[in-house]
């Protein structure tokens, strides 16, 4: 059974938003897919990933080098069995003050999975009719009784 990573390529040199791609990762192989086109498939033992940083990763697929930035770099990360940031002997200075977890890629992963709140009758409404009517209905019963109420008093 394999593991598909939905994101986007970037060939070395190359910047903006990349090639939106779906990574496949097999059991001895890996595929990269461009839509319904296949942009190449690899022997797993030919691909070597490490982390780019802020949820980027380099990869070497033979004698392919690209950066792939998956969907979600924490379940790609784990399913490569690689760190999401690069060991911090390699870094250069300026990035030694940086912490060590992708904060950015972290908020963008929880803001890709919030569901807008809706109702369980699927309708964009927050309360269905019925919800409303009882309410409403209950809430009046509650006024004629203290209204009533204090008029005895």
């Amino acid at each position: 059974m394999s593991q598909v990573f939905n994101g986007s390529v970037l060939l070395p040199g190359e910047s903006g938003p990349g090639l939106s791609v779906s990574f496949e990762l097999g059991s001895d192989f890996v595929r990269l897919l461009a839509g319904e086109d296949e942009l190449g498939t690899w022997a797993q033992r030919e691909c070597d990933v490490a982390p780019a940083g802020k949820g980027s990763f380099s990869m070497e697929l033979g004698d392919e080098s690209l950066t792939f930035t998956p969907a979600s770099p924490s379940a790609f990360a784990e399913a490569m069995t690689v760190p999401l940031q690069p060991d911090p002997g390699s870094r250069e200075s300026d990035d030694a003050d940086k912490p060590k977890y992708d904060y950015d890629a972290a908020i963008d992963e929880v803001i890709a999975r919030v569901m807008p709140l809706r109702e369980a009758n699927g309708h964009d409404e927050f309360l269905s009719k019925p919800m409303l009517i009882g309410i409403v209905g209950t809430a009046a019963v509650l006024m004629v009784g203290l209204v009533g109420m204090s008029l005895i008093v």
